[in-house]
């Protein structure tokens, strides 16, 4: 069964998620010496290490929908869920700023709507069956 249009572009995306943790890495990367002047030197190795893994998780997911493993659509499931759980976490205790109470309910309304996205396009059951053959 050939890969429907609509599976290709959500592998794409999946995998433009991976490349944005890469140039979180990047950033990290070039800004350590100033984070390391600013005593966050276990901060920015902690963005680094996330980041390496998000983006190996996530290459992997887009990988195994792009070839349409059953595995990669369980890992897409589960990756969006510990992501979003991840950069939460990380959110309330590291990150903070003076508008972060502001910004932090439409954060989580974008959050769950990811989410929903994924896990709603993933169950459609057209895409469903595409994964389990």
């Amino acid at each position: 069964m050939k890969r429907p249009f609509v599976v290709t572009i959500f592998a794409w995306l999946v995998l433009l998620l991976a490349a944005w943790n890469i140039f979180q890495v990047w950033n990290a990367f070039q800004r350590y010496d100033f984070m390391r002047t600013l005593n966050l030197t276990t901060e920015a190795n902690l963005l680094i290490v996330m980041g390496i893994t998000w983006a190996v998780g996530f290459g992997l997911a887009g990988w195994g929908l792009w070839r349409r493993r059953s595995w990669g659509r369980t890992w897409m499931l589960i990756a969006i869920v510990v992501y979003q759980a991840q950069q939460w976490i990380m959110r309330l205790s590291l990150m903070h700023s003076d508008n972060e109470f502001v910004r932090r309910p439409a954060d989580a309304c974008l959050a769950l709507l990811s989410i929903a996205v994924v896990w709603g396009f993933l169950f459609i059951p057209r895409i469903h069956r595409l994964f389990q053959a």
